[in-house]
Protein backbone atom coordinates (compact mmCIF):
# COMPACT_ATOMS: atom_id res chain seq x y z
CA UNK A 1 0.00 0.00 0.00
CA UNK A 2 2.99 2.66 0.62
CA UNK A 3 4.36 1.83 -2.48
CA UNK A 4 1.73 2.42 -4.38
CA UNK A 5 1.20 5.94 -3.04
CA UNK A 6 4.06 6.49 -2.84
CA UNK A 7 4.38 5.66 -6.87
CA UNK A 8 1.51 7.90 -7.11
CA UNK A 9 2.81 10.41 -5.76
CA UNK A 10 6.33 10.19 -7.77
CA UNK A 11 4.39 10.46 -11.04
CA UNK A 12 2.40 13.12 -10.16
CA UNK A 13 5.48 14.87 -9.32
CA UNK A 14 6.96 14.09 -12.83
CA UNK A 15 3.94 15.52 -14.23
CA UNK A 16 4.15 18.35 -12.19
CA UNK A 17 7.51 19.41 -13.55
CA UNK A 18 6.73 18.20 -17.31
CA UNK A 19 3.71 20.80 -16.81
CA UNK A 20 5.96 23.34 -15.42
CA UNK A 21 8.36 23.22 -18.29
CA UNK A 22 5.79 23.27 -21.24
CA UNK A 23 4.09 26.54 -18.53
CA UNK A 24 7.55 27.90 -18.67
CA UNK A 25 8.34 27.97 -22.61
CA UNK A 26 9.41 24.39 -23.38
CA UNK A 27 11.72 23.78 -26.19
CA UNK A 28 11.46 27.45 -27.20
CA UNK A 29 12.87 28.47 -23.43
CA UNK A 30 15.63 26.24 -23.75
CA UNK A 31 16.59 26.88 -27.13
CA UNK A 32 16.86 31.05 -26.22
CA UNK A 33 18.61 30.38 -22.95
CA UNK A 34 20.77 27.89 -24.78
CA UNK A 35 21.70 30.78 -27.73
CA UNK A 36 22.98 33.11 -24.59
CA UNK A 37 25.92 30.79 -23.74
CA UNK A 38 29.25 31.30 -24.70
CA UNK A 39 31.41 28.72 -26.49
CA UNK A 40 33.55 27.02 -23.79
CA UNK A 41 36.37 26.51 -26.48
CA UNK A 42 36.73 30.80 -26.55
CA UNK A 43 38.26 31.05 -23.19
CA UNK A 44 41.04 29.34 -24.16
CA UNK A 45 41.27 29.86 -27.70
CA UNK A 46 43.89 33.27 -28.72
CA UNK A 47 43.70 32.87 -32.21
CA UNK A 48 42.43 35.50 -34.78
CA UNK A 49 39.70 37.44 -33.78
CA UNK A 50 37.26 35.30 -35.80
CA UNK A 51 36.90 33.26 -32.99
CA UNK A 52 38.09 29.37 -32.20
CA UNK A 53 37.60 26.81 -34.80
CA UNK A 54 35.71 24.39 -33.12
CA UNK A 55 31.66 26.38 -32.73
CA UNK A 56 28.22 25.61 -31.37
CA UNK A 57 25.69 24.34 -33.29
CA UNK A 58 23.60 27.78 -33.52
CA UNK A 59 26.77 30.03 -33.99
CA UNK A 60 27.43 31.24 -37.41
CA UNK A 61 31.09 29.37 -38.91
CA UNK A 62 31.74 32.95 -40.34
CA UNK A 63 30.66 36.32 -39.30
CA UNK A 64 27.70 37.90 -41.40
CA UNK A 65 29.20 40.19 -43.94
CA UNK A 66 27.27 42.55 -46.46
CA UNK A 67 28.54 43.94 -49.96
CA UNK A 68 31.91 45.30 -50.29
CA UNK A 69 31.77 48.55 -49.77
CA UNK A 70 35.49 49.02 -48.73
CA UNK A 71 35.85 51.47 -51.49
CA UNK A 72 33.86 54.09 -49.45
CA UNK A 73 36.04 54.16 -46.27
CA UNK A 74 38.44 56.77 -48.12
CA UNK A 75 35.45 59.39 -47.84
CA UNK A 76 35.47 58.93 -43.82
CA UNK A 77 37.55 62.02 -43.21
CA UNK A 78 35.98 64.19 -45.50
CA UNK A 79 32.75 63.51 -43.93
CA UNK A 80 33.80 63.61 -39.89
CA UNK A 81 33.40 67.78 -39.71
CA UNK A 82 29.28 67.18 -40.14
CA UNK A 83 29.04 64.25 -37.81
CA UNK A 84 27.90 66.01 -34.71
CA UNK A 85 24.50 65.52 -32.87
CA UNK A 86 24.70 69.20 -31.18
CA UNK A 87 23.75 70.94 -34.88
CA UNK A 88 20.26 72.57 -34.78
CA UNK A 89 17.97 70.21 -36.15
CA UNK A 90 16.81 71.61 -39.71
CA UNK A 91 20.71 72.13 -40.23
CA UNK A 92 21.51 68.47 -38.64
CA UNK A 93 18.94 66.73 -41.25
CA UNK A 94 20.46 68.45 -44.40
CA UNK A 95 24.04 67.64 -43.77
CA UNK A 96 22.81 63.97 -42.61
CA UNK A 97 20.94 63.41 -45.54
CA UNK A 98 24.11 64.85 -47.43
CA UNK A 99 26.65 62.32 -45.49
CA UNK A 100 24.20 59.40 -45.96
CA UNK A 101 23.76 59.18 -49.40
CA UNK A 102 27.43 59.37 -49.60
CA UNK A 103 27.22 55.43 -48.33
CA UNK A 104 24.35 54.40 -49.75
CA UNK A 105 20.43 55.13 -49.86
CA UNK A 106 18.83 57.01 -47.08
CA UNK A 107 16.41 55.42 -45.06
CA UNK A 108 12.94 57.02 -44.03
CA UNK A 109 13.84 57.12 -40.38
CA UNK A 110 17.29 59.40 -41.37
CA UNK A 111 17.28 62.20 -39.05
CA UNK A 112 14.83 60.72 -36.32
CA UNK A 113 16.95 58.23 -35.30
CA UNK A 114 19.97 59.15 -34.69
CA UNK A 115 24.14 58.02 -33.50
CA UNK A 116 24.91 59.99 -30.40
CA UNK A 117 27.66 58.08 -29.04
CA UNK A 118 30.06 55.37 -28.88
CA UNK A 119 32.52 53.23 -27.24
CA UNK A 120 34.10 51.68 -30.55
CA UNK A 121 37.48 52.26 -30.18
CA UNK A 122 37.20 49.62 -26.92
CA UNK A 123 38.70 46.21 -27.06
CA UNK A 124 36.75 43.52 -26.87
CA UNK A 125 33.00 42.34 -27.90
CA UNK A 126 31.81 43.16 -23.99
CA UNK A 127 32.83 46.98 -24.39
CA UNK A 128 31.91 47.98 -27.50
CA UNK A 129 29.09 49.89 -27.87
CA UNK A 130 26.92 51.81 -30.18
CA UNK A 131 24.40 54.83 -28.65
CA UNK A 132 21.41 56.12 -30.57
CA UNK A 133 18.58 57.84 -29.70
CA UNK A 134 15.36 58.69 -30.93
CA UNK A 135 14.17 62.13 -31.67
CA UNK A 136 12.14 64.33 -29.04
CA UNK A 137 10.32 64.80 -32.50
CA UNK A 138 9.08 61.39 -33.34
CA UNK A 139 6.04 61.15 -33.63
CA UNK A 140 5.65 57.73 -33.40
CA UNK A 141 7.41 54.52 -31.84
CA UNK A 142 10.25 53.16 -34.27
CA UNK A 143 10.87 49.32 -34.11
CA UNK A 144 14.12 49.04 -34.42
CA UNK A 145 14.74 45.10 -34.11
CA UNK A 146 15.55 43.73 -37.62
CA UNK A 147 17.84 46.90 -38.47
CA UNK A 148 21.95 46.55 -38.02
CA UNK A 149 25.03 47.72 -37.71
CA UNK A 150 27.81 47.50 -40.59
CA UNK A 151 31.44 48.42 -40.96
CA UNK A 152 31.58 50.03 -43.93
CA UNK A 153 35.49 49.30 -44.32
CA UNK A 154 35.68 45.46 -43.16
CA UNK A 155 31.93 45.06 -44.39
CA UNK A 156 31.11 42.81 -40.67
CA UNK A 157 27.35 43.63 -39.55
CA UNK A 158 25.37 42.42 -37.04
CA UNK A 159 21.54 42.70 -36.41
CA UNK A 160 19.38 43.90 -33.55
CA UNK A 161 17.36 41.53 -32.32
CA UNK A 162 13.94 41.47 -29.79
CA UNK A 163 14.28 42.50 -26.26
CA UNK A 164 12.10 42.47 -22.83
CA UNK A 165 10.46 45.52 -21.58
CA UNK A 166 10.24 44.29 -17.90
CA UNK A 167 12.91 41.94 -17.30
CA UNK A 168 12.77 39.41 -14.59
CA UNK A 169 15.92 38.23 -12.75
CA UNK A 170 16.27 34.59 -12.54
CA UNK A 171 13.47 33.83 -14.84
CA UNK A 172 12.41 33.18 -18.59
CA UNK A 173 11.53 36.26 -20.15
CA UNK A 174 9.43 37.25 -22.49
CA UNK A 175 10.82 38.89 -25.94
CA UNK A 176 9.64 40.99 -28.33
CA UNK A 177 10.39 43.75 -31.18
CA UNK A 178 12.39 46.54 -29.18
CA UNK A 179 10.37 50.38 -29.56
CA UNK A 180 12.21 53.28 -29.24
CA UNK A 181 9.95 56.18 -28.17
CA UNK A 182 10.52 60.03 -28.74
CA UNK A 183 13.79 60.71 -26.67
CA UNK A 184 14.48 57.01 -26.44
CA UNK A 185 17.79 55.75 -26.17
CA UNK A 186 19.72 52.66 -26.80
CA UNK A 187 23.00 51.23 -26.19
CA UNK A 188 23.44 48.40 -28.57
CA UNK A 189 26.78 46.17 -27.37
CA UNK A 190 28.59 43.49 -29.63
CA UNK A 191 28.49 41.07 -26.99
CA UNK A 192 26.79 39.05 -25.20
CA UNK A 193 24.01 40.22 -22.46
CA UNK A 194 25.91 40.03 -18.83
CA UNK A 195 21.91 38.75 -17.48
CA UNK A 196 20.75 36.85 -21.08
CA UNK A 197 18.75 39.14 -22.62
CA UNK A 198 18.28 43.30 -23.76
CA UNK A 199 16.15 44.81 -21.85
CA UNK A 200 14.66 48.26 -21.11
CA UNK A 201 15.98 49.99 -18.03
CA UNK A 202 13.99 50.72 -14.94
CA UNK A 203 14.30 52.49 -11.77
CA UNK A 204 15.18 49.09 -10.21
CA UNK A 205 18.09 48.49 -12.73
CA UNK A 206 20.82 49.62 -10.66
CA UNK A 207 20.20 46.31 -8.53
CA UNK A 208 21.86 44.75 -11.61
CA UNK A 209 25.17 46.39 -11.87
CA UNK A 210 25.65 44.97 -8.01
CA UNK A 211 26.77 42.06 -9.71
CA UNK A 212 27.28 42.16 -13.45
CA UNK A 213 29.31 44.99 -15.45
CA UNK A 214 27.61 46.69 -18.16
CA UNK A 215 29.14 48.98 -20.79
CA UNK A 216 28.38 51.56 -20.34
CA UNK A 217 28.49 51.55 -16.71
CA UNK A 218 24.30 51.60 -14.67
CA UNK A 219 24.64 54.62 -13.02
CA UNK A 220 21.09 54.98 -12.39
CA UNK A 221 19.15 55.23 -9.30
CA UNK A 222 17.09 52.96 -6.67
CA UNK A 223 14.55 53.56 -5.06
CA UNK A 224 14.90 53.90 -1.02
CA UNK A 225 14.86 51.11 0.75
CA UNK A 226 13.89 53.23 3.83
CA UNK A 227 10.86 54.63 1.59
CA UNK A 228 9.79 50.39 0.87
CA UNK A 229 7.85 50.17 4.01
CA UNK A 230 5.52 52.73 5.26
CA UNK A 231 5.43 53.87 8.66
CA UNK A 232 1.66 53.45 10.59
CA UNK A 233 0.62 51.71 13.87
CA UNK A 234 0.03 48.75 11.96
CA UNK A 235 3.40 47.85 10.24
CA UNK A 236 5.09 49.65 14.21
CA UNK A 237 3.24 46.62 15.92
CA UNK A 238 3.81 44.03 12.64
CA UNK A 239 7.33 44.67 11.70
CA UNK A 240 8.82 46.16 14.88
CA UNK A 241 10.03 49.64 15.19
CA UNK A 242 14.15 48.39 14.55
CA UNK A 243 13.32 47.37 11.03
CA UNK A 244 12.13 50.78 10.03
CA UNK A 245 15.77 52.25 11.35
CA UNK A 246 17.62 49.49 9.63
CA UNK A 247 15.92 50.06 6.13
CA UNK A 248 16.39 53.76 6.71
CA UNK A 249 20.35 52.84 7.16
CA UNK A 250 20.69 50.56 3.79
CA UNK A 251 21.88 52.15 0.19
CA UNK A 252 20.27 51.95 -2.38
CA UNK A 253 20.64 49.24 -5.58
CA UNK A 254 21.93 46.50 -3.03
CA UNK A 255 20.51 43.16 -2.78
CA UNK A 256 20.46 42.05 1.46
CA UNK A 257 21.75 39.04 2.03
CA UNK A 258 22.85 39.46 5.55
CA UNK A 259 20.22 41.06 7.56
CA UNK A 260 20.65 41.48 11.45
CA UNK A 261 19.20 38.51 13.23
CA UNK A 262 17.89 40.76 16.11
CA UNK A 263 15.02 42.26 13.09
CA UNK A 264 12.14 40.31 13.48
CA UNK A 265 10.88 37.20 11.38
CA UNK A 266 8.26 40.33 9.53
CA UNK A 267 11.15 42.32 9.05
CA UNK A 268 13.71 39.86 7.89
CA UNK A 269 10.89 38.27 5.49
CA UNK A 270 9.68 41.62 4.06
CA UNK A 271 14.10 42.74 3.40
CA UNK A 272 14.41 39.31 1.68
CA UNK A 273 11.35 39.79 -0.37
CA UNK A 274 11.77 43.31 -1.22
CA UNK A 275 15.12 44.63 -1.28
CA UNK A 276 16.25 43.22 -4.27
CA UNK A 277 16.01 43.78 -8.17
CA UNK A 278 12.79 41.47 -8.47
CA UNK A 279 11.67 42.50 -4.96
CA UNK A 280 11.83 46.52 -6.04
CA UNK A 281 9.77 45.63 -9.40
CA UNK A 282 7.45 44.21 -8.12
CA UNK A 283 6.90 46.93 -5.93
CA UNK A 284 7.04 49.59 -8.30
CA UNK A 285 6.46 48.74 -11.52
CA UNK A 286 2.57 50.29 -11.28
CA UNK A 287 4.66 53.54 -11.12
CA UNK A 288 4.31 56.36 -13.96
CA UNK A 289 7.94 56.40 -13.68
CA UNK A 290 8.94 53.21 -13.83
CA UNK A 291 10.61 52.95 -17.19
CA UNK A 292 13.48 54.56 -18.07
CA UNK A 293 14.09 56.20 -21.53
CA UNK A 294 17.13 53.35 -22.71
CA UNK A 295 17.32 49.96 -23.62
CA UNK A 296 20.53 48.02 -23.38
CA UNK A 297 21.02 45.80 -26.89
CA UNK A 298 23.17 42.89 -27.25
CA UNK A 299 24.36 41.91 -29.99
CA UNK A 300 25.62 38.36 -28.91
CA UNK A 301 29.01 38.82 -31.06
CA UNK A 302 32.19 36.88 -29.97
CA UNK A 303 34.42 39.36 -31.37
CA UNK A 304 34.75 42.63 -31.77
CA UNK A 305 33.01 44.30 -34.54
CA UNK A 306 34.88 47.64 -35.07
CA UNK A 307 38.33 48.72 -35.29
CA UNK A 308 39.86 50.47 -32.90
CA UNK A 309 41.29 53.12 -35.04
CA UNK A 310 39.53 54.43 -38.03
CA UNK A 311 36.07 53.13 -38.93
CA UNK A 312 33.13 53.88 -40.70
CA UNK A 313 30.00 52.58 -38.77
CA UNK A 314 26.42 52.56 -40.54
CA UNK A 315 23.19 52.30 -39.04
CA UNK A 316 20.87 50.16 -41.67
CA UNK A 317 17.05 49.65 -40.99
CA UNK A 318 15.36 46.49 -41.63
CA UNK A 319 15.18 47.72 -45.42
CA UNK A 320 19.26 47.99 -45.53
CA UNK A 321 18.65 51.94 -46.33
CA UNK A 322 21.60 53.81 -44.38
CA UNK A 323 19.60 55.86 -41.37
CA UNK A 324 22.85 57.53 -39.99
CA UNK A 325 26.52 57.45 -39.95
CA UNK A 326 29.32 57.30 -37.47
CA UNK A 327 32.96 57.72 -38.68
CA UNK A 328 36.01 57.89 -36.34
Amino acid sequence: MIKTVLLWVLVLFILALVAFWFWSGGFEAVRRTAHTLINPVDLFWSGEATGSPLRLPWQPSDMTRGPDISGYATEADAIQARMSPEDQDGAYVSENDARIKTFGNPSAYAGIVRITGSAATESGAGREYIEIRASESANAPVEISGWSLQSAVSGLRAYVGQGVEIFGQGVVNEVRPVFLQAGDRAFITTGASPVGASFKENICSGYLAQSQQFAPDMTGSCPSPGDALPQTADTLRTYGPSCFDYLASLPSCETQTKAPASLSANCLTFIGSTISYNGCVSANRGRGDFSEPAWRIYLGVRSALWYDTHDVIRLLDGEGRIVDVLSY
